[in-house]
Parts: structure tokens; sequence; C-alpha cells
């Protein structure tokens, strides 16, 4: 039997659709295997990395080839040492002269891979960089690695196909954040369909993807994420709400190399060297410290003024002391008294007393909105009147209900800034609120979440219609001055994960409770 043309086009077609039902399967035992070498540096066998420069001998899974390499094979420069492009196609491709790794040779095959893993030598028998590590493995865990390799670079994306691009937000189904998280949620679908109306990003639609968990659970957040990434169901994280630094969710989504854009809350630490793969807007606690230690220290007779710094034992507040504490020597302004704290036993009694037998005349303070609450009230009982200055997230909303008294030497360092409602990225914020009548409670949530929007649409314009998760990473790692409308503009490079490093200083009008601007905002000195 013979086929016509249109025989043998419908033969074509069969042909495609059974190929691509092949691929929809996802990856082969050997790919499978060869990923988790890759990634995790584990295979059937055990695996060695060996430094010949330092001599060290340590199990793979301390020095998965991910780590240099970053997912999809692409390399990066870090450190001052550029680690190589393994794409298949860029090993296997022919080149004329010295290649950009400054040697020469032919491309790799299947065994020249191997022998470059193991002794450290490209196909031409030159030595591989010192800072390259030589592995010890069986040959079986070889051959699956190099299955990976020649496929690793056409993985299809997490969270990405041909018409959406899918994005996690962890919400709190209850407790004091629920709100909040609501709040987000309205505004962020809205902004989406925005976009989508317009016609998406490379004609690919943005779909939110709510994982709710319950705050009271132990672990919650965690099993919301690890379903998601693990069924592959969204590409990144967006404004998480409710999930701290420590908590066991941000840990895994970090270890996963999993983008997340703008957790909803202040990191202890940041700016510089923080996660590759997490990025914030505001300015961590520890720089916000820095920020207040420098008005203070623009005070008249600030010399003359006894600075005393009282903060928690905890991430956040270890990290403000830190902070205040550096940005003091720089100015040369002595911290005579230092008090830290547990949350769980906190005597505003004891520490005013001391603070007030101390003859501080300003607090610099890195704790909780109850204790700061409690310690405004005891010092309006003492009639006893010191300079109060704290982050804004952390005791902010506290000092609402504070005595009108203390109020009037209280500031609070704001890493958000006041908008300027004429501008026209402003205008556009508010124009979405009104058209989706998102609720208006949680102000500083919302123009977080609001400038993750605008990062996340950038980054998957500046990727390009062949996003993958480190393209992207790599694309908002050059962003630049990015504006808008509801926080300062927003800059990032390969070591900085803190968009606007800097704060304003704000006041608590006594009688209104509204926040006023004391000074613009500025980046510490």
């Amino acid at each position: 039997m013979t086929f016509g043309l249109r025989g043998g086009r419908s033969l074509a077609v069969i042909l495609l659709l059974c190929v691509c039902a092949a691929e929809a399967e996802g990856l082969t035992d050997a790919e499978k295997r060869g990923r988790r070498i890759y990634m995790e540096g584990r295979g059937r066998k055990e695996i060695y990395a060996v430094l010949s420069e330092s001599g060290i001998r340590a199990p793979g899974s301390g020095f998965p080839c991910v780590n240099c390499h970053l997912a999809g094979g692409a390399g990066q420069f870090e450190g001052g040492v550029r680690s190589a492009d393994i794409s298949w196609f860029n090993l296997t491709k022919e080149f004329r002269g010295v290649r950009p790794s400054g040697r020469a040779h032919p491309g790799y095959d299947d065994e020249s891979v191997m022998t470059a893993v193991t002794n450290g030598r490209d196909p031409a028998g030159n030595d591989l960089a010192p800072a390259h590590p030589r592995y010890e493995m069986e040959r079986g865990d070889l051959e699956d690695l190099v299955a990976y390799l020649k496929i690793m670079d056409r993985e299809p994306v997490p969270g990405v196909t041909d018409n959406a691009v899918k994005v996690g937000i962890l919400l709190p189904e209850k407790g004091p954040l629920a709100a909040a998280g609501r709040e987000v949620r309205d505004l962020l679908g809205g902004y989406f369909a925005e976009v989508n109306a317009m016609g998406g990003i490379y004609n690919r639609r943005l779909d939110l993807v709510p994982l709710p968990f319950d705050p009271s659970e132990e672990d919650g957040p965690l099993k919301a994420v690890r379903q998601a990434v693990e069924s592959e169901a969204v590409f990144c994280f967006l404004a998480n709400v409710g999930v701290g630094p420590e908590d066991g969710a941000a840990r895994y989504l970090s270890e996963g190399r999993v983008p997340v854009l703008v957790p909803l809350f202040s990191a202890p630490e940041g700016g510089y060297g923080t996660g590759r793969y997490t990025f914030h807007v505001f300015a961590s606690i520890r720089d916000q410290a820095r920020v207040l230690v420098d008005f203070l220290a623009e005070r008249k007779n600030a010399s003359g003024i006894r600075t005393g710094l009282l903060f928690a034992e905890d991430a956040s507040g270890r990290a403000g002391a830190m902070g205040a504490k550096e940005q003091a020597r720089k100015h040369d302004l002595p911290i005579p008294v230092e008090i830290s704290f547990s949350p769980s036993s906190f005597s505003a009694a004891d520490v005013a007393s001391r603070l007030e037998g101390e003859r501080v005349d300003a607090v610099l303070y890195f704790g909780g909105p109850r204790e700061a609450l409690a310690l405004a009230q005891e010092a309006e009982r003492r009639s006893w009147r010191p300079l109060f200055l704290a982050p804004a997230p952390m005791a902010g909303d506290a000092l609402m209900s504070a005595p009108a008294g203390f109020l009037r030497s209280a500031f609070l360092a704001s890493p958000l800034g006041v908008p300027d409602p004429s501008s026209k990225k402003m205008a556009g914020f508010m124009r979405l609120e009104e058209k989706y009548r998102a609720e208006r409670k949680h102000r500083a949530f919302r123009y977080m979440a609001y400038s993750g929007a605008v990062l996340l649409e950038e980054g998957l314009k500046r990727s390009g219609r062949g996003v993958t998760r480190e393209t992207f990473v790599d694309s908002i790692g050059k962003v630049w001055k990015l504006e808008t409308g509801v926080t300062p503009p927003l800059t990032y490079n390969p070591n900085r994960r803190v968009g606007a490093l800097g704060a304003a200083i704000l006041k608590v009008d006594p009688d209104t409770r509204e926040l006023l601007p004391e000074t613009g905002w500025r980046e510490p000195e």
C-alpha cells in the first residue's frame, strides 16, 4: 500500500502526536536519576566531590552541579569566577580557536563529559579550572548524569504552559493576617486581569494560584508549598502573606530554587548577600535601624544624648540591634545602655525603671508591638519622655494606641516612604483599587503586593517567550530604578536582593493618630 500526499500528511501528524505524547509523560528513569545527581549530588551509589586545591573530599550532596551551573546549565558569574555554560548544545558544538574558557578543544561527547566530571580534563586533555570539583562516581551514575545533561535545557518549566504563567500566593485562612491576605489576593487578581485583557505577556495570561493554609497548624505553609512545588503547579510565588523568613516554607522555596517575589514581611537582614531566588522590596530591619541612627545623629546636641538600645531576643530584634550599633560607630555615637528581652517575659516596669535610672534620653527599640505599647504606657505613668525610635514594621501599629505625651517624641522608620499621589504610576494603583473594589485597611501590604506585581511583569517581559526560572531570576537581577508608583524606585543586582535600601522617618500625630513624614525617604549613610 502506498500513501498519497494527503495520507502522508496524516501519517506525519500521527507520528508527531505520538512524539508529543511521549514527551508529555516526562523524563525517563535515567534522566530522572541524572536530574537528582545534578540537583542534589545524590546517585544510586555514593558520590564524592574532591577539591584538588584544598585536598577536601566531601559528599557530593554538598557540591551539586546546580550550585554553580544553575538549573538549565547556563552558568553564572559569582565571586569573580564565571562557571561554564554546560547545556548540551554548548558542550557539543564545534568552536574555532580559543573558547571563552581560554582553552581550545573539540566538542564534548558522552565519554569526554564523563572524563571532565571525574578527572577534570576537557576533550583535548587540558585541565579544567582548579575550582571545579572532581567527582568520584560509579559508571551507572555518570551515564545517568549525561542522559540528563542532554535534555536539561529543554525540560518543561514548572507552572508555565503555552497559554499561561501560574503564580502562587500563600494566604492564611484565619488569624490576624487573614483579612490582609484577602486584600492582597483581590488586588493582585485585578492586576492580573488588567494584564490579561491587554493580551497577557507574550500571549500568556497570568494566573494567580491561591494556596490557603491554617496558621495554627504546624508546618501549615510548608505543606501547601510542598504540594504546589512537587506537582509543578506554579512558576514562582508572589506576595506570600504570614510566612516569615525562618518559616519552613521560606527555607523550602529557597533550597528548591523557586523564585519568590516580595514576601510580605521585612527581612531581619538583607540588602546584600541574601538568597538568590528571593526578592524583597523594602529595606531589612537592620538597614532601617541604620537610618534611625542617622536621624538621631543629625539632631542638635546629638553627642549629649544618652542612648539606650532595647531589643528582643529574636532574629529581627538582634538584626536591628546589630544595624544600630554598626551605624552608631560610624557616627561616633555611644550607646552606653543595652538591654535585651525575651518577648514571653517582658516587664515594662523593670525596663522603664532601668532606662530612666540610667538617664537615657533616646531609646532605639527593636521588638514587638505589644511590648512597645506597654513601655509607652509605663513611660507616661512615670512622666518620662525619652526619644523613642523604632522600625514601623515592628512597632508601628502599637503606637496608634500610645499616650499622646509619649507620641510627641516618638519616631518610626518606614521603608515604604510616602507615595506621590499626583504621579501617573500612583494614579494607576488607585484606579485599580477603585475598579476592583479592593478593601483598604492594610495599606503597606497592598503597596508591597502591587510593587511585586509590577516587578513580576517586568521580569517576565525581560525573560522573553522562552522564560525559565533561571532567566527570570537573572532578568530581575538586572532591574535598575524600576518605577512602581507606590514605592521608591527598585534596583537589584546579582548580590542585591532588596529593591529599596532605605527608609523615611515618620511621626504619629498625637491628635489624629495619622502618620506624618518627618524626613524624606533616604538610604543609610
